[in-house]
């Protein structure tokens, strides 16, 4: 399992989109959060992330992802 560990330091919500499904999460201010996904078994993984004004983007090469929001499973 692959970890990817994000903070957001903004005093407002940042998005945290996540590709290639186009799931969006609201990530508090202050907020600590991580990205879990399985490495693909067939190739190097490519998984990245793009850093835009209010969002970060993270390209997932996982077949399956969940995110973790200060210490919680929020999405799988």
């Amino acid at each position: 399992m692959v970890t990817v560990r994000f903070s957001n330091e903004h005093d407002q919500p940042i998005e945290f989109m996540i590709e290639p499904w186009a799931t969006v999460l609201d990530i508090p201010p202050g907020s600590r959060f991580a990205i879990h996904y399985p490495a693909p078994a067939d190739r190097a993984d490519a998984s990245h992330a793009e850093y835009h004004s209010g969002m970060i983007r993270f390209w997932c090469e996982g077949l399956t992802f969940e995110v973790e929001v200060d210490g919680a499973i929020v999405l799988t």
